[in-house]
């Protein structure tokens, strides 16, 4: 979990895109989802000094043991979650982002947090 974790934030550093669309869904696309949202918004909130380091580390740690629900390999979860991060990036405004977190935080924990 801490390669994909490492993986994951290199390969958003570099803005590298994913090679091909890959197709997830019904319950592990959702997961990849809430997954891609808890990650973001807990650097976001980190980055504008809402939330401590230690609170930002245990929501990405939450977001990885989601991900995990998703099936395929670690190489193919990363890019999975590399381009539903650049959909959420590129569709939402700031302020959609946190209005659709904080519409689906609740539910996303209950799926896939038990």
């Amino acid at each position: 979990m801490r390669n994909l974790c490492a993986a994951i934030l290199l390969a958003l550093s570099f803005g590298q895109t994913a090679q091909a669309d890959l197709v997830i869904e019904g319950r592990a696309a959702q997961a990849l989802h809430c997954a891609a949202m808890l990650f973001i918004v807990s650097t976001e909130l980190y980055d504008i000094g809402e939330i401590s380091r230690n609170t930002r580390d245990n929501a990405q740690r939450a977001a990885l043991v989601i991900l995990d629900q998703v099936p395929g390999s670690e190489d193919q979860r990363r890019r999975a979650m590399v381009q539903r991060f650049e959909r959420i990036m590129t569709s939402r405004t700031l302020e959609q982002l946190v209005k659709e977190y904080n519409a689906t935080a609740r539910w996303c924990r209950s799926a896939f947090l038990r």
